[in-house]
């Protein structure tokens, strides 16, 4: 039995020696062992391991490499926990609204369809119809009264002027206690002449006056107006004669239409007896058609010749005024006279075109 396990080992250590042979050819052949001799440090591989002769124990493997121990002091870091971070509790996305449907914000603009033209049928002129002709235009209208004169009789207080004069183109006609007679006329708004007479019939005469009224200024509240008269008498056995008057009025204006104003005023004779005649008036208005009017006149002698023809005399009253017509209710009071007649009734109308 021995005999057998002997040449079956010889056998495969011949095998094994074969082998180890073949083996090195190759590697001589394919440069192995080059590639040993230039490893580092020149240390060669260990050669293949043979087997250990038969009846032998193979050697035992080499013990494992001892752990060194840690430097003295040497501790370990500390193992931490993770930190535990709260987890927000999981709620549901939040469920927005769906957005609302797109509404114009105006409502579209219906535009009317376009209009339609009718084809133009031109007819070319007559030679006749060329000629230019010449049309005449109708002139605007004047100023309406009330522009200049609040009321008709608004150039005058009772008896004496006003700085006022009636618009252009107007004609007026006054009657005072119906048996003095006045008609007059304004060329501008800034100039008027008035004619008035004063019929005697007992004596067959006819005191006749004609004045002139210009305006000089007229701005803000305050106006302005110089008089120019003639003044005499005409009769057949007597014949005519005038003297002249020269004079002037300002006006202080209450309002801005000048409905209530102040006067002053004064007018002198020029020829034979010299006389100056002053005088001072106001007009109120109370409402639209009544006013309240207020005179005070006095004649003073210019010289020796006119000394018994002084005097003074005082009136006041309520005047109505419309569009076209006028109305003065007054009393007159001649003063330092020992006459039963010393205050009368005065009326007067006036008409304006």
């Amino acid at each position: 039995m021995q005999r057998v396990w002997s040449r079956q080992i010889q056998g495969i250590t011949g095998r094994l020696s074969n082998a180890r042979f073949a083996l090195a050819a190759v590697v001589l052949v394919t440069g192995a062992g080059q590639a040993r001799a230039q490893a580092p440090g020149g240390a060669q591989p260990p050669p293949f391991a043979e087997p250990a002769p038969e009846g032998q124990q193979p050697p035992p493997p080499a013990p494992p490499r001892q752990a060194y121990p840690p430097p003295p002091g040497y501790q370990p870091p500390p193992q931490y926990a993770p930190p535990a971070y709260p987890q927000p509790p999981a709620s549901p996305p939040p469920a927005y609204p769906p957005p609302p449907a797109y509404q114009p914000q105006y409502p579209p603009l219906a535009y009317p369809p376009p209009p339609t033209y009718a084809p133009s049928t031109y007819t070319p002129p007559s030679p006749a119809a060329s000629t230019p002709t010449v049309t005449a235009q109708a002139t605007a209208p004047p100023a309406p009264p009330e522009a200049w004169a609040p009321d008709p009789q608004g150039d005058r207080v009772v008896l004496l002027p006003t700085a006022t004069t009636q618009p252009a183109g107007s004609f007026f006609v006054s009657n005072y206690e119906l048996f003095i007679f006045q008609v007059g006329y304004a060329f501008t708004d800034n100039t008027q002449i008035s004619l008035t007479a004063v019929p005697v019939p007992r004596e067959s005469v006819t005191l006749l006056d004609v004045s002139l009224k210009t305006s000089l200024y007229r701005g803000g509240l305050v106006r302005a107006a110089a008089l120019g008269s003639v003044s005499g008498i005409a009769g057949q056995e007597v014949g005519v004669g005038f003297v002249g008057r020269a004079g002037g009025v300002a006006q202080l204006c209450l309002a801005r239409a000048c409905d209530s104003s102040l006067s002053l005023s004064t007018n002198m004779v020029l020829i034979g007896t010299v006389l100056m005649v002053n005088g001072a008036g106001g007009i109120f208005r109370m409402s639209e058609h009544v006013s309240f009017l207020a005179e005070l006149a006095t004649m003073i002698p210019v010289g020796k010749q006119g000394g018994q023809f002084n005097g003074g005399m005082v009136g006041g009253g309520v005047r109505l005024h419309y569009t076209h017509w006028g109305f003065d209710f007054t009393l007159l009071h001649v003063l330092e006279t020992d006459s039963d007649a010393a205050t009368v009734p005065f009326v007067a109308m006036t008409w304006r075109q």
